[in-house]
Parts: C-alpha cells; structure tokens; sequence
C-alpha cells in the first residue's frame, strides 16, 4: 500500500457558521512520505481547518480523510491515526505542558503506554533532531521562541509520526529561528517524514516539492514553487504577496537590469549584481 495523507473530495462547515460558504470546499490533496507541501492562503482561506482535519481534531462534513488508508472518522483508530500524523500549531507555548524539555517530549509516546527504556531513546532521538540536546532539564519558559518551537516540533517526532503538519511555525519567529526550523523541516524530509507546511511565507515555499494555495475554501493551485512566484497567478488578488527581496528583483528587472530568475534573495540578488 502506497503510504500517504489523502484528502478526497474534502468539505468542512463549522456548525453555527452562518454564511452560505463552507471554511473548506472539495479538497482533493495529497502528502507523500518524504515530501515537503507548502500550503499557502490568505486569512480565512481554510489552512487551520485543513491543519486540524489532518489527525481528526475535525472530520469532514463531506468526503475522507485518510492516513495511510486509515479514515480519521473511524472513533476506534483515531489514537493510530493521531500516532501518524503529528500536528504543530503556531504558538508553542499554547502546546507546552512539561515542566522541563524532557518531560515535554515524553508527553506523547508515555500517554502511548510506550516502555521507559524506548522512551528516553525517543526523546533523545528527537531532541537531537532538532537541535536541543543538552537542554534536557531546562524549564520552557526559559527558551527563545524558535527553541520553544523546536521544543513543540520534537514533542510531535517522539510520536514517531510518518506526517508532520506544521501551521505557521515561523510565523513568531525572528530570522535566525525561521532559518532553524526550515532547516529541520528539510532535514525531516531526508529522514523520510512527509511534511505538511503551512505558511504565509512565500519565500517559505522554496524548498518545498509542492505548493498548494486556497483561496476562499478552494484549492486554485497545486504545482512547484517556481510555477506560483514567476506564472500568471494574480497573487495579490489571492491575499499573497512577494516577498521583499523579490518585488526588488522584480523592480530591478523592471529596470532593465539583467537578473536570472534564481536571483530571489538579498544573497544572490547580490550575486548577480556584482559577484
């Protein structure tokens, strides 16, 4: 059986809503294992739904949800699909309960029943994963937001997920903390996680095989980040816009100033420009 997070025909409508528009509408999406999909969409678009649709915090008020063919609807699998699909949300501290790091890891897999000796090789496993080895007995309040981040991250690999669903982790963070926890999300794909990541980010989306965007409930694009940056997509129009250092180019461009198109970044805009 090809392993993968499905969504089939998709719809999702919270109760009491009140509008003639559901937060989701015929979601039809895939994640591989090992992949890396970056899920782009304005406020409102229905990222968070879609997030918490993934392990079953919400079932679909219309088609399936599966997780390696398990459906999330399914009351008696729910732990086996919530112990395959990890889910990170946006502020850390709304998902921190330990006391110290370790606890915080061991969390998960211990409510698993998991035995104590595979248990501390879990946490340290995923504390290395992400970069807070030695750190074990350190309280969380004490850490930086991106390592409370990488705190939240290890909590859901010590789950042993095979998907990891991430809203926005570097929403919060300076540009040191998005470049370690972009970092790690490739390295996670290496090791052979699929990676669902959601973002308002497009420069996010770089290194990402897919990108999907929603628009309004609708998926209206599903194809490789370079396709979305320099196509015809109206991105503004979509609630997206440019990142800074590509408007620049852009510009420049504009000016009649010979750039490649892999001239995107401060780095090697400036490459181009005199390297």
């Amino acid at each position: 059986m090809y392993r993968m997070l499905e969504f089939s025909g998709v719809s999702y409508d919270y109760p009491g809503h009140g509008t003639d528009q559901p937060a989701l509408t015929d979601m039809t999406c895939s994640i591989g294992q090992g992949e890396i999909v970056a899920l782009l969409g304005a406020n409102g678009s229905g990222k968070s739904t879609l997030v918490r649709l993934s392990n079953g915090i919400l079932v679909p008020s219309a088609g399936t949800v599966r997780v390696d063919g398990i459906p999330t609807d399914d009351d008696e699998l729910i732990w086996e699909v919530r112990s395959r699909v990890g889910v990170v949300f946006q502020n850390p501290d709304n998902q921190i309960v330990g006391t110290v790091v370790e606890e915080e890891v061991a969390f998960g897999p211990e409510n698993l029943g998991v035995k104590r000796n595979e248990l501390r090789s879990r946490v340290d496993e995923a504390l290395a994963a992400v970069g807070l080895t030695g750190l074990e007995r350190r309280e969380p309040h004490l850490l930086s937001g991106g390592q409370k981040q990488r705190l939240a991250i290890a909590g859901a690999l010590a789950m042993r997920p095979g998907y990891l669903v991430l809203d926005e982790p570097t929403s919060m963070l300076d540009p040191a903390g998005r470049s370690d926890v972009l970092g790690i999300i490739d390295r996670l794909r290496d090791s052979g996680t699929g990676i669902l990541h959601v973002t308002h980010h497009l420069a996010d989306t770089l290194g990402a095989d897919r990108v999907l965007v929603l628009h309004k409930g609708r998926l209206v694009y599903e194809g490789l980040p370079d396709e979305l940056l320099f196509g015809a997509l109206d991105l503004t129009a979509l609630g997206l816009r440019l990142p800074a250092a590509m408007r620049f180019a852009e510009e420049l461009r504009r000016q009649g100033v010979t750039l490649t198109a892999r001239a995107r970044d401060a780095s090697s805009i400036g490459e181009a420009l005199w390297g």
